[in-house]
């Protein structure tokens, strides 16, 4: 597979990184609840559209970097 690298201009408020980070923290935590304990939702597809989205993860750049400097400005903003 090759890697490929883009930029993209998102311009954010404060409220919508605020909401973004809080949104990405969720999915981290049910990631890490099914690392830990194998747990996938029970509600009907949602179990079928995690598995995509750990797949998706597993073979994606690392968003770490990017989403701790959002975080960052996101606190500098107040």
């Amino acid at each position: 597979m090759t890697s490929t690298s883009s930029t993209f201009n998102l311009p954010l408020t404060r409220g919508q990184a605020d909401y973004l980070l809080r949104l990405v923290s969720i999915a981290e935590l049910a990631v890490t609840e099914h690392h830990r304990t194998g747990w996938l939702p029970g509600g009907h597809g949602d179990a079928a559209l995690m598995r995509t989205q750990l797949l998706a993860i597993r073979t994606a750049a690392s968003l770490e970097r990017p989403l701790r400097e959002l975080g960052m400005w996101v606190r500098s903003q107040g």
